[in-house]
């Protein structure tokens, strides 16, 4: 019962680990949801104040100065936009080569941004702006487009932004210029710094090519992309990640394990918003102890617990039999006891009344009778070897009256011989007698003969009185 039970507590555990991350997936596909429409009002927001700029600018766009004074109003409309270039292709105003209405904060969008200086420049980065690709890409396309932080920029010091780039036509439909309005990554970091399902998860934002929109760390671009990492498994992870798909696997890194939870960035869809599909991907990175640490130690402690129960339980079992066998015990060993030849000794009494206690006091009862019985054989054999020394006592005295029979019988005859003989010789003689010595000796003869007769009748008479007395005595014995 105690193994079945333990089964069951490790299939319980198994389905509910299944079920935390499953549930984990959930909350951190939640928590990704969050932080992709925060980012996304600002997105929309920054898309919102450009397309009404946009439509405002269209009647004023021979007007060079009024380019300058829209590029300032962006900037200043929407605390998101941390600077603003209104540029057209070179040659489109006459007498001059190329123009640029640029307009940017001097101090970072996410510090103050309401506060910030907003200052004028004439340049853009290193080269001239119809050659960077917030500019070239939009007129290529003739589409509104966010562009990746750092794309075209060869200076890597300078703060990562994001841009968004929105093509102007000319009557005839064909581009003529581009809006292109920067926002500081540094709002899209706190955003995603601050996406946290658990106090040591990290959380990204990534291009289709690996690159990082936002670092992990909610820190300023450094290293351009992901797949520069030098985890070998993370960068197949990221293989993964970048999939389009939402779902979640498993790494380590540092020798820490990780899960990564990861979906599409997905815009959302309004009447009037430029439809661009975004290869963006949002993740965020747990650690396998936050989503699992309450569950192992959980898991651990029902662990140590059903062993410590089960060693309990089979110490209290040996406990239990030890005991209920003892008295089995006990009798086994008075059983060779008996064996052995010891009848008389004792078998103790017990007040149990289970099927033991009835065999132990069946057992008392069996050796009871078995010394009565021996008893009884004892006092037999003592009989019988006190007949067996009387009889044994009688025989010898019948053989020694045997012997005295025999002696007496030898000495009787040899009385007897000697007398017959005589009888023998004398009627021999009596016979050999003639007619003139018989009347003379015939009387000495026949007086020989009536002697030697009555020798024989008399010891005859004594062998007779011998035999009639053993009779007698014989008679009295029985």
């Amino acid at each position: 019962m105690n193994i079945l039970l333990m089964v069951t507590l490790f299939a319980m555990f198994f389905y509910s680990r299944k079920v935390i991350k499953e549930d984990t997936l959930q909350r951190a596909s939640q928590t990704l949801e969050g932080a992709m429409t925060k980012i996304d009002n600002i997105l929309l927001s920054v898309e919102e104040t450009t397309g009404n700029m946009y439509f405002d600018m269209l009647p004023h766009l021979n007007n060079p100065d009024a380019m300058y004074e829209y590029s300032r109003r962006i900037v200043e409309t929407c605390p998101y936009i941390t600077g603003c270039a209104i540029a057209f292709k070179p040659g489109f105003y006459e007498g001059r080569e190329s123009f640029m209405a640029y307009y940017h904060r001097r101090s970072d969008a996410s510090d103050a941004p309401t506060d910030s200086l907003i200052v004028r420049e004439e340049t853009f980065g290193n080269k001239p702006y119809y050659e960077q690709v917030w500019f070239t890409k939009p007129i290529e396309t003739y589409n509104a487009m966010w562009l990746n932080p750092l794309e075209g920029m060869e200076d890597i010091d300078i703060e990562p932004i994001t841009s968004y780039s929105l093509p102007i036509p000319d009557g005839n439909g064909k581009p003529i210029g581009v809006i292109s309005v920067d926002v500081s990554l540094s709002l899209i970091s706190d955003i995603v710094a601050t996406t946290k399902t658990s106090p040591d998860s990290y959380c990204a934002l990534l291009d289709s090519d690996g690159t990082f929109i936002v670092h992990p760390t909610g820190k300023h671009l450094r290293q351009p992309t992901a797949y520069g990492l030098p985890d070998d498994m993370l960068k197949n992870i990221l293989g993964t990640v970048m999939s389009g798909e939402t779902s979640y696997a498993p790494f380590n890194i540092a020798g820490k394990d990780f899960y990564i939870f990861y979906k599409p960035f997905q815009r959302a869809l309004i009447p009037m918003r430029p439809v661009d599909k975004s290869t963006w991907t949002i993740a965020v990175a747990m650690s396998k102890e936050s989503i699992f640490g309450e569950y192992n130690r959980l898991f651990n402690y029902v662990v140590i617990n059903g062993l410590g129960g089960m060693l309990l339980f089979l110490i209290v079992c040996w406990i239990i039999l030890y005991l209920r066998l003892r008295p089995l015990k006990m009798l086994t060993g008075k059983a060779e006891r008996i064996a052995e030849g010891h009848y008389r000794e004792p078998i103790p009494k017990t007040w149990n009344r289970d099927e033991i206690g009835s065999l132990q006091r069946n057992f008392i009862r069996m050796r009871r009778a078995l010394v009565a019985q021996i008893d009884e054989l004892e006092q037999l054999t003592a009989a019988n070897k006190q007949r067996s020394e009387e009889l044994n006592t009688a025989y010898k005295q019948a053989q020694k009256a045997d012997q005295m029979k025999t002696v007496f019988l030898h000495r009787m005859t040899n009385q007897m011989v000697a007398p017959a003989l005589a009888i023998d010789n004398d009627v021999t003689a009596l016979r050999a007698n003639d007619a003139e010595a018989q009347k003379r000796d015939t009387a000495q003869l026949v007086d020989n003969i009536q002697k030697n007769g009555t020798t024989i009748t008399r010891v005859l008479n004594q062998l007779l009185n011998q035999s009639e007395e053993e009779i007698r005595k014989e008679v009295e014995h029985d």
